[in-house]
C-alpha cells in the first residue's frame, strides 16, 4: 500500500517527466506551480532531501558534550541500584 509520501514522489517524478516533453508554456506555467506545492509538501512530510550540515568545532564539542552527559546520568542511575 502506498504512503501518502510515495504518492506524492511518484507524482513529482511524473510532473517532472512531463515538463521536459511540454510544448504549451501555459501548461508548464501550471505544472510548475503544481510541482512547486508538491515539492512543498514532501518537505513538510519529512521526505525532502535533507541540506548537509557541516561539522563545525563547536558542533563537535555539542555533540561530545551531550554523549559525556547521557554517559553521566547512566552511571548515575546504575550506581543508586
Amino acid at each position: 500500500m502506498a504512503t501518502r509520501i510515495d504518492d506524492l514522489q511518484a507524482l513529482r517524478g511524473d510532473l517532472q517527466n512531463r515538463m521536459l516533453v511540454c510544448e504549451s508554456d501555459q501548461n508548464f506555467a501550471v505544472m510548475g506551480r503544481l510541482l512547486a506545492d508538491v515539492l512543498k509538501q514532501i518537505d513538510e512530510l519529512g521526505g525532502g532531501e535533507k541540506p548537509a550540515t557541516k561539522e563545525t568545532g563547536l558542533s563537535d564539542f555539542e555533540k561530545r558534550l551531550a554523549e559525556r552527559e547521557s554517559g553521566s546520568k547512566a552511571s548515575r542511575s546504575t550506581k543508586r541500584g
